[in-house]
């Protein structure tokens, strides 16, 4: 019997920490479901949820998008464009381990955040479990022990309001590759701005996207 308790117990934390909790959108967690109008993860190309956790944030993302060997990304854009954004990232190379990472993205290119990453990302995970990439963890929203070069280029999230991008690529020899720019590989943009303050309401909103046709008039 302890056993089979210890069990019990163990399938429940794997499940607490390894799937999208959509069906407390809305009230506990935001969330942002890919395309619009899908319900779960049986009709959603991607899902991220959001909630949380004294001065955490706790970030669950899964995709039927991406494959081994390739990469996906939430960007927090202050400004609705893409460059100057915080990033947090998901890398599943085709052999090893994947790893979750802070990243800065300017005009051009992608920027990962070493000590960031380090410092502030708790219980990272990325995995693949019924043909969908799964990866999230804990974003602990404080940056003052991180240097200022490194300071200067993040957000800091808990303030202001941000559109989010999805974005995802390939990964070759073990480097990210820019993702496309049009059709089903453009990245998707959400429609309105999210706070992410403990205690303000939008931070439980369900959010609708641009879709990537709409993207290239932006």
């Amino acid at each position: 019997m302890i056993l089979f308790l210890s069990f019990i117990l163990f399938i429940h934390h794997v499940n607490t920490l390894h799937v999208t909790h959509i069906s407390d959108c809305g009230t506990a967690r935001g969330c942002w479901k890919l395309p619009n109008g899908c319900k779960d993860a049986s009709d959603c190309q991607t899902m991220m949820t959001w909630k949380h956790e004294r001065r955490h944030l706790i970030i669950e993302i899964e995709s039927k998008l991406v494959k081994p060997d390739m990469w996906l990304g939430i960007g927090f854009s202050k400004d609705g464009l893409m460059g100057n954004d915080t990033v947090f990232e998901c890398q599943f190379p085709a052999t090893g381990s994947g790893s979750v990472y802070l990243s800065h993205n300017t005009a051009k290119r992608n920027i990962v955040l070493k000590t960031a990453s380090q410092l502030l990302i708790r219980d990272g995970f990325t995995e693949f479990n019924d043909g969908k990439a799964m990866c999230g963890g804990e974003w602990i929203l404080d940056n003052i022990h991180l240097d200022s070069t490194e300071r200067t280029l993040m957000h800091v999230i808990s303030s202001g309001r941000y559109n989010l991008f999805f974005a995802y690529g390939k990964m070759e020899n073990g480097e990210k590759r820019m993702h496309g720019m049009v059709g089903k590989e453009a990245p998707w943009k959400s429609q309105e701005q999210v706070r992410f303050c403990q205690r303000c309401s939008s931070s439980f909103a369900n959010v609708d996207s641009v879709v990537a046709d709409e993207f290239k008039k932006l």
